[in-house]
């Protein structure tokens, strides 16, 4: 990618911030425990992660009122946004895809940076620090064996080319050596393959033998892309994403009209911080996504910011969705004052309701209560003016409506 892109660069600085998002961009999560997974053809721009579904069948983000599920993690170096003018030497993006399909997807971002010193200890660290640790083995060796089997497949079908074009093919004799080296370099895959050929004379015989064999070939080559570009289980315990998205800490949030996702990328204080050594590891197995980039700072009139796309703040943070129930909620259109004209879905819990059958009861008691002293009251002042005080009765109270 030789043009130069031009990235979002993240900062508070009013030129690249348009507004507050807080009602806009509402963004709560609950990500249960998962099986790590690493993608071993990744490692070109990036290490590719899966991450499985809720076990127990919530969902896993709620965004503006759409219900959404992680569908990949990738981990690049450097990153894809500029904070504050400069490039993080990584940064982590779990995408999301709507649950129903009527949403674009939601693209989570946060910096990743090295330290030489001491680094915290902390759950996120330990986590992102295997991930990576345990990923690029598992790279490093797809890729050696994927270049071992590719000269290996290269070199039989230009055995199988140069034969075609030999006198051996007359005798058959060409074919089982083809065969045998085939069989040498993919050992028993290879051995189905080096069926030695019945001798024949029969020219139209033999190329028939090739054709099979020539496409034996190819079956092997498909299915050994195939099994090197599954998954591969990383042993990691604790594989879970809550341990790297900050909760109730402001966010930075924009979207993307090239892609039509929408972005929530946390700043440089919220970074994840990792040792300089892993880092390194990274670097040698992930290329730059962009080799040349910058972002926009140059002012085009007093009322357009310097960010490529409208970019806004979170002050309160994401909330965690726990296990409660997505359904129970109601959404609301509203505009937020000050950020941008769109619709924006509203979460409002229906403890809301519950709340106002909980004032109007106790209303009626407090309206009960207070009748109640007022009797008492006047009880004891018709008592104290009553004439024969020995002979007062509830029933000698005059009626102070009579």
């Amino acid at each position: 990618m030789s043009d130069q892109q031009t990235l979002v660069n993240i900062s508070e600085d009013p030129l690249f911030l348009n507004g507050f998002c807080d009602l806009k961009c509402d963004y709560s999560f609950y990500y249960q425990l998962s099986i790590c997974r690493v993608h071993p053809n990744s490692g070109n721009t990036s290490l590719h992660f899966t991450y499985e579904a809720n076990s127990n069948g919530t969902k896993q983000v709620l965004y503006n009122g759409i219900e959404y599920n992680v569908s990949g993690i990738f981990i690049y170096s450097p990153s894809l946004h500029y904070f504050d003018g400069n490039q993080a030497e990584s940064e982590i993006q779990i995408v999301h895809q709507a649950v129903l399909g009527n949403g674009s997807p939601l693209v989570v971002c946060i910096p990743i940076t090295s330290s030489s010193g001491s680094i915290p200890n902390n759950k996120g660290t330990r986590l992102v620090e295997d991930m990576i640790n345990y990923a690029i083995p598992v790279i490093n060796t797809t890729n050696r064996i994927e270049n071992e089997l590719n000269t290996e497949i290269s070199s039989a079908n230009r055995e199988l080319t140069n034969l075609k074009n030999n006198d051996m093919i007359k005798s058959g004799s060409g074919i089982a050596n083809v065969g045998n080296k085939i069989k040498n370099s993919f050992e028993n895959l290879g051995r189905r393959i080096a069926r030695r050929p019945t001798q024949s004379n029969n020219t139209s015989s033999i190329e028939n033998q090739l054709s099979t064999l020539q496409d034996q070939l190819q079956r092997v080559e498909n299915q050994v892309d195939h099994n090197l570009n599954q998954p591969q289980v990383l042993n990691i315990t604790n594989y879970t994403l809550e341990y790297l998205v900050p909760g109730k800490t402001p966010f930075f949030s924009y979207t993307n009209t090239n892609d039509n996702a929408y972005y929530i990328v946390y700043g440089m204080n919220n970074a994840i911080f990792v040792d300089s050594n892993v880092i390194q590891n990274l670097q040698s197995v992930v290329s730059p996504y962009y080799t040349n980039s910058t972002y926009n700072d140059t002012i085009v009139s007093p009322n357009i910011t310097a960010s490529i796309y409208p970019l806004f703040l979170n002050q309160t943070g994401a909330t965690n969705l726990l296990t409660t129930n997505l359904s129970d909620e109601i959404y609301i259109d509203c505009q937020p004052t000050g950020s941008s004209n769109e619709q924006t879905n509203v979460t409002t819990s229906t403890t809301s309701s519950t709340t106002l059958q909980k004032s109007s009861t106790l209303f009626f008691i407090y309206v009960v209560f207070f009748l109640f002293v007022l009797f008492l009251i006047y009880m004891i002042f018709s008592y104290i003016t009553h004439p024969d005080k020995k002979n007062f009765s509830i029933g000698s109270i005059k009626n102070p409506f009579t």
